[in-house]
C-alpha cells in the first residue's frame, strides 16, 4: 500500500451502513451489546496466531520498574464467555482484534471483528443467524450447507477422517502443489501434525474453488481442528464447528461452545506444546477464563465474523485495503 492511500468516502459509508443494519438486526433480536478490553493478560493460545504484546507501568514507563505484559485480544471471545458464566443474555461485539504477522489482500493485522453468542441454540440455528447477517452486507445471495467429508472428498478424492498425516501428504490430488516439501528434508517439518496439513488444503485448494457468489458453509470439522468447539458424543471424530465462506474467503468460524473449563485447560496446553515444537514462545494461560469458566458456561453457540471481509464482499472488492480508513502500511 502507497502512503499516498486515500479514504473511499463510498466504501466507508457503505461500512457504516452496514454497521448500523447489523446493530438494529441484533437489538431487535434481542440480543445485547457489550464491550470488553482490548488488553487482556491471557489470550489465545492458538500455535498460529501470533499476538502484540505490551507492558503495564504502574507509575507511567520507568526503564528502573518492572512491568507487567498485557495482550492485545486476537479476538474478544474469552471475555464474552465470561460475561456469559456471569448470567448476560445473548451477547454481540463488534471490535477490534489484532494479529502479529497477517498482512495480504484480506489480512490487516489490526481489523474489525463481529462476535456474538446465542444461549441454547444448536449449530444450525447459528448458522441460520449467521447467514441473514451476512445478507446484510452481500444483498440477496445464495447459501449451500455442505460437510466437511463431503467437501474434502470432492476436491482430493479420499475420506479425511481415515488418513493419517502421511497418506494424506501422499494423496494424488497433492501432487506438485506442495513446494515446500519437495524442498526441505522432511514433511514434519512444514506439517508437523495432520492438522496443519489439513489447513493448508482447506485454505490453498478447498476454499479457493468454492463458488464465489455463494455462502457456502462448511459444518462437522474433522475433531483435530476442534478449537473451542464440542465434539460430536455420537461420532468423537467430528467437532461442532462451521466455517462460511464467501467471494474465496473465509468470513466466520462458529462453535457449540465447550462448557467444561478441564478440557479447555487440556487444549490450552496443547496449543502451548504445539508452539515449543514449533520455536513458538509459550503464552500464559487465561485464568481468570478458567476460573469463570467454572462458575457455568451455559449451553449456547458462538460464531466470530470478519466485518472488514463482509465488507469487502458486499462491495466485491478484491483488497481489505479499500474498506478501511487507513490500512495498516499507513496508520
Amino acid at each position: 500500500m502507497s502512503p499516498s492511500h486515500r479514504p473511499d468516502p463510498a466504501a466507508l459509508a457503505f461500512r457504516a451502513q452496514v454497521l448500523r443494519n447489523i446493530r438494529e438486526y441484533f437489538f431487535r433480536n434481542g440480543v445485547l451489546e457489550v464491550e470488553t478490553p482490548a488488553l487482556s493478560r491471557g489470550v489465545s493460545l492458538d500455535c498460529h496466531i501470533d499476538v502484540f504484546s505490551a507492558d503495564y507501568h504502574p507509575s507511567g514507563f520507568s526503564r528502573a520498574e518492572a512491568g507487567e505484559s498485557f495482550y492485545l485480544q486476537t479476538s474478544p471471545e474469552p471475555h464474552m464467555k465470561r460475561l456469559l458464566c456471569h448470567g448476560f443474555p445473548d451477547i454481540y461485539q463488534i471490535a477490534k482484534a489484532f494479529r502479529n504477522g497477517e498482512k495480504g489482500g484480506r489480512h490487516n493485522p489490526e481489523f474489525t471483528m463481529l462476535e456474538w453468542y446465542r444461549k441454547g441454540f444448536t449449530l444450525s440455528d447459528l448458522m441460520d443467524d449467521v447467514e441473514k447477517v451476512c445478507l446484510i452486507a452481500t444483498g440477496d445471495m445464495p447459501s449451500v450447507r455442505r460437510t466437511y467429508r463431503d467437501v474434502f472428498r470432492e476436491a482430493m478424492g479420499a475420506d479425511p477422517l481415515e488418513l493419517d498425516l502421511d497418506r494424506l501428504l501422499t494423496l494424488p490430488a497433492l501432487s506438485g502443489r506442495l513446494p515446500s516439501i519437495q524442498s526441505s528434508s522432511s514433511a514434519s517439518e512444514t506439517f508437523p501434525s495432520k492438522s496443519d496439513a489439513l489447513d493448508f488444503i482447506m485454505s490453498h485448494i478447498i476454499e479457493p474453488a468454492f463458488p464465489p457468489g455463494v455462502l457456502t458453509f462448511v459444518h462437522d470439522f474433522p475433531a483435530e481442528q476442534a478449537a473451542q468447539a464440542q465434539v460430536h458424543q455420537g461420532d468423537p471424530r467430528l467437532a461442532h464447528r462451521f466455517e462460511v465462506y464467501g467471494g474465496g474467503m473465509e468470513l466466520g468460524n462458529g462453535y457449540l461452545e465447550l462448557a467444561d473449563p478441564e478440557e479447555y485447560d487440556r487444549r490450552f496446553d496443547g496449543e502451548n506444546a504445539k508452539r515449543r515444537a514449533r520455536g513458538k514462545p509459550e503464552l500464559p494461560k487465561d485464568m481468570a477464563l478458567l476460573a469463570d469458566l467454572r462458575l457455568g458456561l451455559p449451553p449456547c453457540a458462538g460464531v466470530a465474523m470478519g466485518l472488514d471481509r463482509m465488507v469487502q464482499l458486499g462491495l466485491s472488492r478484491p483488497d481489505i485495503a479499500s474498506v478501511l480508513s487507513f490500512p495498516w502500511d499507513v496508520c
